[in-house]
């Protein structure tokens, strides 16, 4: 009997600890990695990732309308290539980039000047640490920062948060529920994680090595806009929502194109 005692006493503590090494791989953010090199470019074409989430997914029927809008003004050859995977976060966006070979295959494969990049919508979604949040993308942008490629991030946009709450399962809720009070984090925590990238940006010395597409530099009033731009879920874009998006990441990218070739100019 006290064996049989012993085997439980011990199988308990053993499940408590899978369960402890499960949460905290969970919650906790990502070790910054080591970069690896990415492939350079040998003509004039000007090449553009969008990389990401479900945002940078959906976003591959537009790739075209995007160049177009950049080639009309830079009066060169433009491509766009967008590579997202639907719900992941921003540390799972991060790790993708060195663990998964499709993904590693795509920024290896064009020599991108520019990418893009939608990250942390799903950390919201989620309720992670604005920690995990600021770590993931403090690697993100080392690595563009390696590879001289330059990074535009997409901050994070206003979408129906309360309604994609609202329309999870149970179980679902529950996780996020233990995620709001692990985390400290409401419903509503998108300006949280607005202010954590600037925080990141100030911290870093970033202001001029990346870009930033603030939400309201396209997207000024959610509220009136959510019927035009938005799609029925109130979370991702309709495409007026992504002509919008793309107008604003268009003007980003031109004039930082127009700068750097009137430096080049002046050496």
């Amino acid at each position: 009997m006290k064996r049989l005692y012993l085997f439980l006493f011990l199988l308990l503590i053993g499940g408590i600890g899978v369960t402890i090494v499960t949460f905290y791989r969970y919650y906790a953010p990502p070790s910054i990695r080591q970069p690896y090199q990415t492939g350079q470019h040998h003509d004039d074409t000007l090449h553009i990732a969008y990389i990401g989430d479900s945002w940078a997914f959906m976003h591959k029927d537009y790739d075209f309308q995007l160049a177009l809008l950049i080639e009309n003004k830079l009066h060169r050859p433009v491509k766009v290539y967008s590579h997202g995977i639907c719900g992941l976060t921003s540390k799972e966006i991060y790790e993708k980039m060195f663990d998964d070979t499709e993904y590693h295959d795509f920024l290896q494969g064009k020599g991108y000047q520019y990418c893009l990049i939608s990250a942390g919508i799903n950390d919201t979604y989620k309720k992670m640490s604005t920690s995990y949040y600021k770590r993931s993308m403090d690697g993100i942008i080392q690595f563009f920062l390696a590879n001289n490629i330059h990074l535009i991030i997409l901050e994070i946009p206003d979408y129906d948060i309360h309604k994609a709450y609202n329309w999870q399962k149970s179980t679902r809720k529950l996780l996020r529920n233990a995620s709001m009070c692990i985390n400290n984090t409401p419903i509503d925590c998108k300006q949280m994680y607005r202010n954590a990238l600037n925080e990141l940006v100030n911290q870093k010395g970033y202001q001029n090595k990346v870009s930033i597409i603030r939400y309201k530099s396209w997207n000024n009033n959610y509220d009136n806009n959510l019927q035009q731009l938005y799609s029925v879920d109130g979370m991702h874009l309709n495409s007026l929502g992504y002509s919008k998006l793309d107008s604003a990441i268009a003007r980003e990218i031109i004039k930082h194109q127009i700068n750097n070739d009137y430096e080049h100019k002046k050496r």
